[in-house]
């Protein structure tokens, strides 16, 4: 017989892959739609490869941070009820993390609708701002020191998907930045 608790575990991990996969298939499926800008018979282009894994990474990050933020607005306004000095702290805790929220937003539309070079330079300035920039800001603000786990996860997500918006041939291709107008014009 299988303890509760794990078939609960597995119930609820299979809830979230569900609710990341959902809107994941529909982003995905709308970027395949739309047409590279460039095209070379050497190289990929187009909506593919591990482009879909940054799209699952920031569906998840997103959702996540829209239920950490939904907790962490009603407790503070549990809190702002009771002890009104706190707004200060309140702002810096909800609103950086809002802001993240618009830039989660716009970098998955930037990277599925979009097809220009600037949507992959905005996207990358956006992972910046949105991961390692709001949580050292709130760290500093707070005087709270982040773990080394959350600092490899914040940078180690920023610093792959910079290189890799950089250096891959499909990203370049795909959205037509000046290395995939070289890389279009080898073939």
């Amino acid at each position: 017989m299988v303890p509760f608790h794990f078939m609960k575990s597995i119930l609820i991990a299979a809830l979230v892959i569900i609710i990341v996969a959902i809107p994941t298939w529909i982003i995905g499926s709308y970027a395949k739609t739309k047409p590279a800008a460039l095209h070379s018979p050497r190289y990929k282009s187009g909506f593919g490869g591990l482009m879909w894994v940054f799209i699952v990474g920031q569906i998840a990050w997103f959702l996540r941070a829209v239920w950490e933020t939904t907790f962490i607005s009603s407790e503070f306004f549990f809190m702002l009820a009771r002890n009104e000095e706190m707004m200060m702290q309140a702002a810096v805790a909800i609103l950086p993390t809002v802001l993240a929220l618009f830039l989660g937003i716009c970098v998955i539309y930037q990277i599925a609708a979009k097809r220009t070079p600037n949507a992959v330079g905005s996207s990358i300035m956006m992972l910046w701002v949105m991961g390692p920039g709001v949580a050292m800001f709130q760290s500093w603000f707070f005087k709270l020191a982040l773990t080394q786990a959350s600092l490899l996860q914040l940078f180690g997500w920023a610093i792959f998907w910079s290189i890799y918006f950089a250096a891959s041939p499909r990203v370049a291709l795909t959205y037509g930045t000046p290395r995939g107008r070289r890389l279009a014009a080898q073939a």
